[in-house]
C-alpha cells in the first residue's frame, strides 16, 4: 500500500485531499502537517512513498521544503498542491511528480492518482532483486546476490571516506563537528558546512541511483547524521556472526571453517588505508590470524598437511612477519619430508626477523 505525507498550512484542505486520496487509491496516510519543518523532521523515523506538499506556506515555502526532502530522500516522489501556478516551472525543475491547481478537483486528482500509481510500480520493476551486501574487508563494495562485486563510483574521496566513516558507525549518531574535523579541519564553519551537506547529498543520490536502500538521516536541529542499513548486510557483521556460530574446530565444522577464512578477503578498509579504522582493522585482523592459526593446526593433526599450507601461506599474505605461521610452515614441509621447503622457508622467516 502507498505510503503518503499531506503537507499544507489549512487544515481543512489536509482533510479534503485526505478524504480524496483514501477514496481513489490504496493509500496509508502515514502523517498529515501544517508545517513542512515537522513533515522533513518526520523523514528520519518515516519514509512515505510521496509527499503532497503545498507551495504558499508562511515558516517555509513548498520549493524550498522539496529542496530539504530531496536532500534527506532523493528518490521521494513529490506532488505539489498550489492555488498560484507561477511556480510550476520551478516545480518541474525540482523532479515533482506533479503539479495541481487549487481548488481541488476530483477529475483532475484521478489524473495524479494514475500517475502516481504508475510511477511506483515503474519502479518496482526497475527495482533490482537479491539481497545487497556490502563489503569492507580489503576495499568498500556492493554485491548483490548472484552478482559479481563491483566498487562504487564516487565523486571525490573525501565522499568516499564519509560515507565509509558513517557506514564504520552505522545505527549510531555521528556529532556534525566531528565530520567537520575528519574531513575539513582547516575550512571556516561556513564553508565546512557547505562542503559537509554537498558531500551527504551526493552519497544519498549515488545510493538512490544503485537501488541501495541504506538511509543517511539527520538527527536534531544540527546534531549529526545517521546511517542505518536496512536490509542491508555487512561482509564483517556476517563474518563474525559465523564464527560465533560455528564453536571449536571440529571434523564436522572445519568446511565452514575453511570458508570462513577465505571470505576474509583483506584487513578492514585496507585499500583506504583510514587511520580512524586502525583499532577495529587490527581487532579484525587478531581475530582472523587466531581462528586460521587454530584451524592449520587442527589440519596439521588430521594430517591435513597440504590443507594447513594454504591457511599458513594466506595468513603470511596478510600478516608476513606472523612468527607462528612461519614456523608452522617450517613444521609442515618437515613432516611432509620436503626439505628444501622447510630450508626456504627458513631463510624466508630469518630474513623477516633481520626485517623486522
Amino acid at each position: 500500500m502507498t505510503r503518503a505525507f499531506l503537507v499544507d498550512d489549512e487544515p481543512l484542505a489536509l482533510l479534503y485531499l485526505e478524504s480524496v486520496l483514501k477514496e481513489l487509491m490504496e493509500v496509508t496516510i502515514a502523517g498529515t502537517f501544517t508545517s513542512p519543518v515537522e513533515a522533513i523532521q518526520a523523514l528520519s523515523s518515516c519514509r512515505p512513498d510521496v509527499i503532497f506538499l503545498d507551495i504558499d506556506m508562511p515558516e517555509m515555502n513548498g520549493l524550498q521544503a522539496a529542496e530539504k526532502i530531496h536532500e534527506i530522500c532523493p528518490d521521494m516522489e513529490i506532488i505539489f498542491v498550489t492555488a498560484y501556478n507561477q511556480y510550476a516551472v520551478d516545480a518541474f525543475e525540482l523532479s515533482a511528480l506533479d503539479y495541481v491547481l487549487k481548488p481541488l478537483q476530483r477529475r483532475r486528482l484521478e489524473k495524479t492518482v494514475e500517475r502516481l500509481e504508475k510511477r511506483l510500480e515503474q519502479l518496482k520493476l526497475e527495482k533490482p532483486s537479491g539481497k545487497l551486501l556490502l563489503r569492507c574487508l580489503n576495499m568498500l563494495q556492493y554485491e548483490r546476490e548472484g552478482e559479481p562485486a563491483e566498487a562504487f563510483r564516487w565523486r571525490t574521496l573525501k565522499t568516499e571516506e564519509l560515507f565509509c566513516y558513517l557506514l564504520h558507525h552505522r545505527g549510531s549518531v555521528v556529532n556534525r563537528e566531528a565530520l567537520i574535523d575528519l574531513l575539513f579541519p582547516d575550512s571556516d564553519d561556513k564553508r565546512a558546512m557547505t562542503h559537509l551537506y554537498t558531500i551527504i547529498y551526493q552519497i544519498r543520490k549515488l545510493l538512490a541511483d544503485l537501488n541501495i536502500e541504506i538511509t543517511i538521516s539527520k538527527v536534531g536541529a544540527q546534531r549529526g547524521y545517521i546511517l542505518e542499513l536496512n536490509e542491508v548486510t555487512v561482509d564483517v557483521d556476517v563474518w563474525q556472526d559465523g564464527l560465533r556460530q560455528l564453536g571449536p574446530i571440529t571434523a564436522d565444522n572445519c568446511e565452514a571453517y575453511q570458508q570462513l577464512m577465505d571470505d576474509y578477503t583483506g584487513h578492514y578498509f585496507s585499500s583506504q588505508g583510514y587511520l580512524w579504522a586502525e583499532s577495529e582493522r587490527h581487532r579484525l585482523s587478531v581475530t582472523f590470524t587466531h581462528h586460521a592459526l587454530q584451524l592449520a593446526s587442527f589440519y596439521v593433526d588430521s594430517r591435513l598437511l597440504p590443507a594447513a599450507i594454504a591457511v599458513y601461506q594466506r595468513v603470511l599474505q596478510l600478516e608476513p612477519y606472523m612468527e607462528e605461521a612461519h614456523k608452522g610452515l617450517i613444521h609442515v614441509y618437515t613432516l611432509m619430508g620436503d626439505r628444501r621447503a622447510a630450508e626456504e622457508y627458513m631463510r624466508i622467516y630469518e630474513r623477516c626477523l633481520d626485517e623486522g
